[in-house]
Parts: C-alpha cells; sequence; structure tokens
C-alpha cells in the first residue's frame, strides 16, 4: 500500500500543474497589457514558487485528508495553504536578494487565482475520482467477524473509503445469531457455529477479525481459516488510544502492537527533525546578534555570566541544561523560596509573580511606582528565550513543543501532568502564543500541551511559529 504523500501524487501534480499555469498566466498578461516591469526573471519567480509549495505539500502533508473532506474544509486547507506558501515564499527572496524583486501586486495576483484554481481542482478532481472508484467487482471480498456494536461503524467505514481494495461480502456476529439479518446494507452470512462451512463454500477472499474476542470458537475459526489458506486480519487496538497512534513493530524479533499518543512516522520525525535544524540555524545566528548588542547591558546592570544555565526535564524524563540570556540577578534561584508566598500559581507547578523583584532592573521607588528595566525587557519579548536554539541544534529541544519543567516543578507531577514530557519539549508551543499565558493555570496548560501532542502536524508547528513571532512584535511596541 502506498504510503504518506505518494499516495496522493495525482493531486500534487495537479496542484504544481496549478500553480505554475497561474503564475505563467498572470505574468505573461500583466506584461503584455501593462507592459509592467514584473521583476528581473519571471522564470526564476515560477521555479522559486512551485519548488516552495512541492517542499511545504510534502513537510506538512497537506494533502493528507484531501479525499474526505468537505468541500469547505477543503476551503480552509487550502486558503492556510496559499497563505504559508505566500509567507515562505517572500522569505525565500529577502533572504536570498534581501528585498522583494518582484512587483507585490503581480505575487499577490499569483496566490489569489492560484488559491480559487486549487481549490477547483482539488474538489472536481476528487469527485471525478469518486464517481469512478474502484467497482465491487474488482475488489476483494472481506468478511467480517466482529461484535455486533462494532459492526456499524467498520462497515460505515468502510463503504467511505471508496477507493478501498476490499468490499465487505458478509458479517459474521461474535456474541448472537442473527443470520440472515442486515447491517449497514451487508447481509449476515452465518453464526459462529456454522461460519468456517459458510467460509468454505463462499466467496471469501480475506477475513477480518475486528475487535473479537479469542474464545473457544473463535480460535476454532482461525484454525479452520488458516487450514483453507485465508489471509487473515486482526484489528485489536490498546483501549484508550486513537488508531492512527498505534502501529506494528518488531522488538527483539518479536512482533509487538506499539501504542504512544505522540507516535508519528519515521518520515514525519524526520520532516521535525530537519525543520529544527534549519530553523535552530536562523535561532542561534539571532541569539548571537541578541546577545552582542545586549551583553553590556545586562553586564553594567547586575554582573555576572550574560548566559543562565539551568537544569530542566526534558523528554521522558531526560535531564538538560537549558539556556537563556540572564534576566535575573546571579542568586535568583536562592531567592526563590523567600518569594514562594507571592507565587500566582497556588499549586506551585509553576512559578509566576506579577512583578518580581529578582529580574535585573526591577525595582520599587520610594513613592511605591514599580520601575522595570532590561531584564523585563527581554522577557517580556522573549528574547532571553533565543539561546535555546542552541539546544534544539543539540537534539535537547525542538522548535515547537512542550515547555521543560524545573527539576522541582516535576517532582510534584502526577501521572496525566507526565504526558506533556512525551516529546522533546519546544522553545514555543500552544501555551506560548495563548494571550493569558501567565495567568493559565497549571491543568489548563497540561491540557494544551496534550492537544498539541495528540494533534501533531507539520503546518500546525508553522502555525505555532508564526503567532510567536506575531506576538514577539506585538509585545516589542508595548
Amino acid at each position: 500500500m502506498v504510503q504518506g504523500w505518494l499516495k496522493h501524487i495525482d493531486f500534487i501534480l495537479l496542484d504544481e500543474l496549478s500553480l505554475s499555469l497561474v503564475l505563467f498566466s498572470v505574468i505573461a498578461v500583466s506584461y503584455h497589457i501593462r507592459k509592467a516591469d514584473i521583476g528581473p526573471n519571471p522564470f526564476g519567480l515560477v521555479a522559486l514558487v512551485t519548488e516552495i509549495n512541492l517542499l511545504l505539500i510534502i513537510a506538512s502533508d497537506f494533502l493528507g485528508t484531501v479525499v474526505h473532506n468537505s468541500d469547505w474544509t477543503e476551503f480552509k486547507n487550502t486558503f492556510r495553504h496559499c497563505f504559508y506558501l505566500l509567507s515562505f515564499t517572500l522569505l525565500a527572496m529577502l533572504i536570498r536578494d534581501r528585498k522583494i524583486v518582484y512587483r507585490p501586486e503581480i505575487i499577490f495576483l499569483c496566490f489569489f487565482f492560484y488559491l480559487l484554481l486549487s481549490f477547483a481542482t482539488r474538489v472536481l478532481w476528487r469527485r471525478f475520482l469518486f464517481k469512478h472508484a474502484r467497482k465491487k467487482y474488482t475488489q476483494k471480498a472481506l468478511l467480517i467477524v466482529t461484535y455486533e456494536n462494532h459492526a456499524p461503524p467498520i462497515l460505515r467505514r468502510l463503504k467511505e473509503y471508496a477507493f478501498s481494495a476490499y468490499a465487505a461480502s458478509g458479517v459474521i456476529l461474535v456474541d448472537r445469531d442473527a443470520a440472515g439479518e442486515e447491517i449497514e446494507g451487508v447481509p449476515v452470512v452465518a453464526n459462529m457455529s456454522f461460519a468456517a462451512d459458510y467460509i468454505c463454500k463462499s466467496w471469501t477472499d480475506e477475513v477480518l477479525f475486528f475487535r473479537s474476542s479469542l474464545d473457544e470458537r473463535t480460535q476454532q475459526l482461525i484454525e479452520r481459516c488458516r487450514e483453507m489458506a485465508l489471509t487473515l486480519h486482526f484489528y485489536t487496538p490498546i483501549q484508550g488510544i486513537g488508531e492512527n497512534k498505534q502501529t506494528i513493530e518488531r522488538i527483539a524479533g518479536f512482533e509487538v502492537l506499539t501504542a504512544n499518543m505522540n507516535l508519528m512516522s519515521p518520515y514525519h520525525a524526520f520532516v521535525k527533525r530537519m525543520f529544527d535544524i534549519v530553523i535552530g540555524l536562523i535561532g542561534s545566528a539571532a541569539a548571537l546578534m541578541v546577545m552582542a548588542v545586549t551583553a553590556p547591558i545586562i553586564k553594567k546592570a547586575s554582573p555576572g555570566p550574560l548566559l543562565f544555565k539551568q537544569e530542566r526535564v526534558g523528554e521522558n524524563g531526560k535531564k538538560f541544561h537549558m539556556y537563556k540570556i540572564r534576566s535575573m540577578i546571579t542568586d535568583a534561584d536562592e531567592r526563590k523560596a523567600d518569594l514562594e508566598g507571592q507565587n500566582s500559581h497556588a499549586d506551585g507547578m509553576l512559578f509566576k509573580m506579577e512583578f518580581d523583584p529578582r529580574v535585573i532592573g526591577n525595582r520599587i521607588l520610594s513613592d511605591g511606582t514599580k520601575k522595570t528595566g532590561i531584564g523585563d525587557f527581554i522577557r517580556r519579548t522573549d528574547l532571553d528565550e533565543l539561546p535555546q536554539f542552541f539546544n534544539v541544534l543539540r537534539g535537547d529541544m525542538s522548535v515547537v513543543g512542550t515547555r521543560p519543567p524545573t527539576v522541582d516543578e516535576w517532582e510534584k507531577y502526577q501521572y496525566h501532568h507526565r504526558a506533556r514530557m512525551s516529546i522533546r519539549p519546544g522553545v514555543t508551543g500552544l501555551w506560548q502564543i495563548n494571550k493569558q499565558k501567565d495567568n493559565l493555570p497549571f491543568e489548563e496548560v497540561v491540557r494544551l500541551d496534550t492537544e498539541y501532542i495528540n494533534n501533531w502536524s507539520a503546518s500546525e508547528d508553522i502555525r505555532i511559529i508564526f503567532q510567536t513571532i506575531a506576538s514577539m512584535f506585538r509585545n516589542i511596541k508595548k
């Protein structure tokens, strides 16, 4: 079975063709009608945008659910994809030429018409495929052995997958005799006592045991199917863990069912790591520049090292040293215990203060006015977090993930809290882009982190990064 982005190669080719057609058309019309100076090399623009588009599609799996999406969902996905494509195109131009070398109206016209054409081709091609879907007589006859309450959803699922190689030829219920009845239009062909005899005399290519028990009757049926040399499938998921978080692996030669809430394919793990390295290099360069500017200011306000190194707890409890630009006085950790009574998080799972006297430059004047300085600025704008891109390059952290707790916070964790540490911690994340992040209760932080882990995608990482950058600029203006 074709896996990953290759299974939608037809949609990818159509998308690239649509994009190329729009680019050439808009460029040609603009030049012919307006004699517009569109830029130095129109063919370079086409090559740049189509390459970025292809990389985005492969890396983010935008087309992963294109076959099953509603038209409205597909339009939203197409719009989001166009937004990211436009953003990365402009960024690539700035990195390469340090300015936008093509006329802005040409670029925006291209992306507007690409949005319309791309959406139209996806919807029309999907409808064409469904209209000419694989006919039943070309599909394999799949007999399903399951419980009565599981039969309807699995049969509906098979019908939804119009391109599947299988068609349900019949159902056998484990928990009751319903021979002669129908479920979702599929006949219940036999009871368990006569199941083997029915299979022997009927057109049955393969048998799926779906959440069926392994009692004596089922074991006997499995043995009879084995004697008939039938292909057998067994679906026995681990309770409470989504199907897309389970896979088959080998450990010391044993074939095992592996389940994890943040399970990702080797391909997606590779994409995320490559993404971390690229962004990590850019972030590290930015960190060095910020450090060069802030170092003399910080050292003058508070003598001591520029970088602050603190032990944090990372993926699955692995400890590492996380780096920050120092925004607090050198004995901040020792003074933390004296300030616990002013912690805005009463449960002690996080430590936040509205006005922390340990921050460099923070002081209360004689008239009660609260004065801030360089420490508050770099914390408010998150500039102090930039050295964590060094941790990203080392592999301790990821660009997007969950925030690593301190050791004393980690020691207070309950079972469900530990779930947020099942992936590499991140420089930013779903919690960090929340406007109320400083006032969120810890359980809400855990919920947001768990939501990110369960629904991870490359496009979600890109969205979080853009929102993080936007938040930094908002805070700089304050």
